[in-house]
């Protein structure tokens, strides 16, 4: 049972992770947890296709962020993983067109891998609703 002061959100349509959920809303605010390019039975698209992958992360950040009942303009902070500094280019156009004329503050990390060698981004956002 969840504390009465957050929500646990574990949306419909996107892959279900055994050990954690995708996001958690604690009042008007929503956390969601790195998303990275799994389909809905959790088999990572795009292994070798940066920007195929980021297309994937967004449509899984949108599925979360509509069942918190969010939209990409309520997102108030992005951060990008990337294992390749040269992905980050076409990982950005992604971002971009995911986001519209919404800019919100952005950080980019470069690391040294990611939960699977095959990952080559991940994305978690933060949002906030109107209260």
């Amino acid at each position: 049972m969840n504390p009465p002061f957050y929500q646990l959100i574990q949306p419909e349509g996107i892959y279900k992770p055994a050990t954690y959920n995708h996001a958690v809303r604690a009042g008007n605010t929503i956390y969601v947890a790195g998303q990275v390019a799994r389909d809905i039975n959790g088999n990572l698209v795009a292994p070798n296709d940066a920007a195929g992958q980021a297309r994937q992360v967004y449509h899984n950040l949108r599925q979360v962020l509509e069942t918190a009942g969010a939209k990409p303009e309520h997102v108030v902070k992005v951060t990008t993983y990337l294992v390749d500094p040269a992905d980050s280019k076409a990982v950005s156009e992604v971002r971009l067109e995911f986001f519209g004329d919404h800019r919100p503050p952005h950080t980019g990390l470069i690391v040294a891998g990611l939960g699977s060698p095959e990952v080559k981004v991940e994305v978690e956002v933060i949002a906030v609703l109107e209260e």
